[in-house]
């Protein structure tokens, strides 16, 4: 299958990525029919440095609500595409959106849509993906496989309401990185965990700062333009870390307690050049 923005879909690292897309458009396109508007890709997919340790990000946005019967045939094609058994098939992760949702602000970050985790075929409820911060991705930068641009019935993310969203994600991911540190292994101080985190708040700061959304490669790269000289080295070391891992690898691998309390005091600092009060 041909896709609509098919040159923005990379063949490396993974030459298979095509093939899952296809299969997945095509069940997807079938099992939804008239319901479906569209489907699209987000992630590093849509804002650039899809590598090989990246998420398949996706958004699929129908007109009426999924039901629960239909929510199951969507189970048995996210584990047939699981059969297929490579990297892109096992890292699809997604939510399913109605239009209306997408354009109310009274749902966003309230409302649970039907959600594919990465690594994972159940199905289940979760607000993950009815963020502003996707919704802007989508109308800015998502990757159209099938159905019309984006642009063309996603409303503008307010400037306001996506900066708000940062600002109270930046203090709940600092608070579960902070209440980690003492605990055993677990996903916030892993070795994929404690990168994450660390490029995470590189890329919120510049959502801040900007009203842009980018990859966490190119945010570490602008944050280390604004933020101390002395966070270099953990933003760098970050990027090494995260840099050809494999997922269920270093997940299953506890950080150095040392490498966990220099990302803490980076996150510390990171907040403290917030005016949180706006």
């Amino acid at each position: 299958m041909k896709f609509i923005d098919d040159s923005r879909i990379p063949y490396q690292p993974y030459p298979e990525l095509h093939g899952v897309l296809d299969v997945f458009t095509t069940e997807l396109s079938a099992e939804l029919a008239d319901n479906l508007i569209g489907i699209y890709m987000l992630g590093s997919l849509a804002v650039g440095d899809f590598d090989a340790d990246s998420d398949v990000d996706f958004l699929v946005v129908t007109r009426t609500e999924i039901t629960e019967s239909v929510s199951k045939r969507l189970q048995a094609i996210q584990e047939k595409i699981y059969a297929m058994d490579c990297y892109p098939a096992h890292h699809l992760e997604g939510s399913f959106i109605t239009l209306d949702d997408l354009n109310d602000a009274s749902v966003v970050g309230k409302k649970e849509l039907y959600y594919f985790d990465n690594g994972w075929t159940d199905i289940e409820k979760s607000v993950h993906d009815n963020q502003w911060h996707v919704r802007w991705i989508l109308r800015e930068r998502g990757v159209t496989l099938i159905g019309p641009k984006p642009v063309e019935f996603v409303n503008l993310v307010p400037d306001e309401a996506l900066r708000s969203e940062m600002k109270n994600a930046m203090l709940e991911r600092m608070k579960e990185f902070e209440e980690s540190l003492d605990q055993p292994r677990c996903y916030s101080n892993s070795r994929f965990g404690q990168p994450h985190a660390v490029l995470t708040f590189c890329r919120m700061l510049q959502t801040l700062q900007t009203g842009s959304v980018a990859s966490k490669k190119a945010a570490a790269g602008w944050a280390k333009g604004v933020v101390d000289a002395r966070w270099h080295k953990v933003i760098d070391d970050a990027l090494i870390e995260r840099e050809g891992v494999r997922f269920m690898v270093k997940i299953k691998q506890r950080a150095e307690q040392s490498v966990l309390d220099e990302s803490l005091a980076f996150m510390r600092d990171v907040v403290s050049m917030v005016d949180l009060s706006k």
